[in-house]
């Protein structure tokens, strides 16, 4: 592939990253504010289960989703490097590698934080 099809890609990518991230930023936003409006103050448990339950699966499919987009990232990250006389932005790209895992790190890291904030707050 040439630098402009990889630069695209790259691009395409972070879009993907972005996207990913809506569902379950929105299911965290709609839950948090019916839970501060005191709607499941009343709720049964099985309420309070099945949002639990759907903010789980939400926020696991959009990190899984992230991880793919972040692999095929850095196989972008790689591609670029094996190219000669790379433009400024396209540099910068392929020293992006590091950026990616760290970015993997924290992720992993921030949502065992939030599953393990969740489960202390519905026991």
């Amino acid at each position: 592939m040439q630098e402009k099809d990889l630069v695209e890609l790259w691009n395409d990518k972070r879009r993907q990253i972005i996207s990913a991230q809506m569902p379950s930023v929105i299911a965290l936003a709609v839950i948090t504010v019916v839970a501060m409006m005191g709607y499941f103050d009343g709720a049964s448990m099985y309420a309070i289960s099945f949002a639990a339950v759907f903010l789980v699966s939400v926020g696991s499919l959009s990190v899984l989703n992230q991880f793919a987009v972040i692999r095929e990232a850095a196989s972008i990250v790689n591609d670029l490097k094996a190219l000669d006389n790379l433009s400024g932005v396209a540099r910068d790209i392929a020293s992006s590698g590091s950026y990616l895992r760290y970015t993997q790190v924290l992720m992993a890291l921030f949502s065992l934080a939030l599953l393990v904030a969740l489960a202390l707050l519905v026991l």
